[in-house]
């Protein structure tokens, strides 16, 4: 066994235009935070952003490169980044980070007057919420400190686009005899005119403060009493601004996976892709992510067990370990690894693999980092040699450049689709997949279905491009079908293999099956295999996506009202706890059961309802 079978494998910085460009593929246009390292793997600069991808851009752009960016690529070798399910979170992280490296070029957020500040002046009949420098907190509430002025920036936004509070000056908030842009772009409720009352106005400053200090549910709670209020009194406009407010608070609770954790965790998320095994640790320490690490499996090592051998290799050989491991998913020799890791740090570790509320939240920001390593490998520098070994296994005539793999997707006979994907030398050809609608006399009917795909696929108008290599879902009679329409049409000349699950669906009992009747052993050809498994299952996610797709948009009346079990006084329930039907179905199980009157198995019927 080696010494280390994982490694951490950080971007290195693109010099060249075609590499740029590459880069920015890969990266996701989602919050998180990004890292500037040494040649060591040391953070030079570390920052946080919106949406990742144009932050990053701004990097490379020669119009907007100054000195201090200069001097950091310099410098920096490589670019590590790290998603968050918020900005939020993403405001948390970068600011733990910060203050555990101290990077050089972050100093300029430490000098001598201290961290930025958001400061309520609450001695003002109507408070204003400002960004504060310094140390001297007097005279206000104050919130943070926040790792730098552009994190202050993006908090006030959403106090001010929440809770309309100003940020004028006093003297300018004196003076005025009409609202100012800030009110007409929806940031300001234009107390200097009095188009608020004082009273509703200082409700909306405590509404903010308890937002800043992270009392969600008891703000939620106001609202509720408001929206009740507003209500009883025939005052639906202002009721609905509540309401809104229930849903967009909703949505806030259920994305902030890391709030509520008191001890250290670490969630393990394991993805299989090209052929390598990647694992991503996200780590949180008293409610703070402290970061995310990737890793992936190297030297063709071999394990089912690989999960646990990952566990026991890092933790056993590291001086940290958290108090709880949240996998997900059952491990056989739990109770040992359990065992060994405490006597080994000398204190209780535990093995999560039934997930609650929090650990699920954990869990799903875990699997949004580790996708990011997928996704920054769209263009597989392997994929040439991966085709050749696909050549040469399956001893075709001429070297195979064009794979096309088909899929069934439907929902006992309803809302069928097929689903094509494209594989080339540059690994996923994204642009080129291809979806289609089944028609009702073949919904339900697997082998109907895809023979009718491949004739549509293949009729006159579209023969001018063909595959090389066609997989389809599938056993030795999907092919056979297959291969008598590909007669018909006259395309002999494509090879086509299917690929069928095998006993209890375990990726090392999948059959291959060739023409002619020959099956493939998958343990035969390992590499081979894995790669027609990574194309097997990239066309099955495609295929359900389309489906789910396609059963939303054929949903003509309320999901609601068309629930089983949920009667008016229930119905009542869920759109007042939720807010809002989009914000019902984006709900958990778990979140359900957390609705008045909605037990487990009505918040089982009601999901499963909601998403086939």
């Amino acid at each position: 066994m080696e010494e280390k079978i994982f490694t951490e494998e950080p971007f290195p910085i693109p010099v060249l235009e075609d590499e740029i460009k590459l880069f920015f593929k890969a990266i996701p246009n989602k919050p998180g935070v990004y890292r500037f390292l040494d040649k060591t793997g040391y953070p030079l600069y570390i920052g946080k952003a919106k949406s990742l991808k144009n932050r990053l851009m701004s990097y490379f752009r020669i119009s907007a490169k100054t000195k201090k960016i200069e001097r950091l690529f310099e410098q920096a070798v490589f670019i590590d980044i790290s998603l968050t399910n918020t900005e939020l979170e993403s405001l948390l992280h970068e600011q733990f980070l910060i203050k555990e490296y101290k990077p050089k070029f972050n100093v300029q957020f430490k000098d001598d007057k201290g961290y930025p500040w958001i400061k309520i002046e609450e001695k003002k009949s109507y408070p204003s919420a400002k960004s504060f420098l310094g140390k001297n907190l007097k005279d206000g509430n104050f919130y943070g400190p926040f790792p730098n002025g552009y994190a202050v920036r993006d908090a006030l936004k959403l106090i001010q686009k929440t809770f309309k509070l100003r940020n004028c000056s006093e003297s300018y908030f004196k003076n005025r005899s009409r609202p100012c842009l800030q009110y007409e772009i929806g940031r300001c409720s234009a107390p200097c005119v009095g188009f608020i009352t004082k009273k509703e106005y200082l409700k909306d400053v405590d509404s903010a403060k308890l937002l800043l200090e992270g009392k969600s549910d008891e703000l939620i709670n106001e609202f509720y009493r408001e929206m009740d209020r507003y209500s009883a009194k025939k005052n639906y406009e202002r009721a609905a601004i509540y309401r809104d407010r229930i849903s967009a608070l909703r949505d806030i609770q259920r994305s902030q996976s890391i709030a509520g954790f008191t001890d250290s965790k670490d969630a393990i998320s394991v993805k299989p892709v090209k052929g390598k095994i990647r694992i991503g640790v996200t780590s949180v320490n008293e409610g703070w992510v402290i970061g995310h690490k990737n890793f992936y499996q190297i030297d063709g090592y071999e394990n089912e067990d690989l999960l646990e051998s990952f566990i026991s290799q890092k933790y056993l050989r590291e001086k940290r370990c958290p108090d709880k491991i949240v996998l997900g998913k059952k491990v056989d020799n739990k109770k040992i690894i359990e065992a060994a890791l405490s006597k080994r740090h000398g204190k209780k570790v535990s093995i999560v693999t039934k997930l609650g509320k929090k650990d699920k939240g954990l869990m799903d920001l875990c699997a949004a980092n580790t996708e990011y390593v997928l996704n920054k490998d769209k263009v597989d520098p392997l994929s040439i040699s991966k085709l050749k070994e696909v050549s040469e296994v399956l001893n075709t005539d001429q070297n195979i450049k064009w794979i096309e793999s088909y899929d069934i997707s439907h929902h006992a006979g309803n809302n069928a689709v097929a689903g094509c994907v494209v594989y080339s030398e540059k690994g996923k050809e994204k642009k080129f997949y291809r979806s289609y609608n089944i028609s009702r006399e073949n919904s339900g009917n697997d082998i109907g279905s895809m023979v009718e795909v491949i004739e549509r696929r293949f009729r006159a108008s579209n023969k001018k491009y063909l595959p090389d290599l066609m997989i389809i879902d599938g056993g030795e009679t999907h092919l056979k079908q297959v291969l008598t329409k590909l007669k018909k049409l006259k395309l002999n000349s494509i090879n086509v293999i299917s690929i069928s699950k095998g006993i209890r669906r375990k990726s090392t009992f999948d059959s291959i099956h060739l023409q002619k009747g020959l099956k493939l052993d998958v343990n035969r050809h390992p590499s081979f295999s894995n790669f027609i498994q990574e194309i097997r299952d990239e066309t099955h996610r495609f295929a359900i996506t389309l489906q789910k797709r396609k059963a939303r948009k054929s949903t003509i009346k309320s999901s609601i009202d068309s629930l089983s079990g949920v009667g008016k006084v229930r119905k009542k329930s869920l759109i007042r706890y939720f807010g809002s039907i989009e914000q019902l179905k984006r709900a958990s199980i778990e979140d359900l059961t957390e609705v008045s009157g909605i037990g487990l198995n009505t918040a089982k019927s009601i999901f499963e309802e909601l998403h086939n």
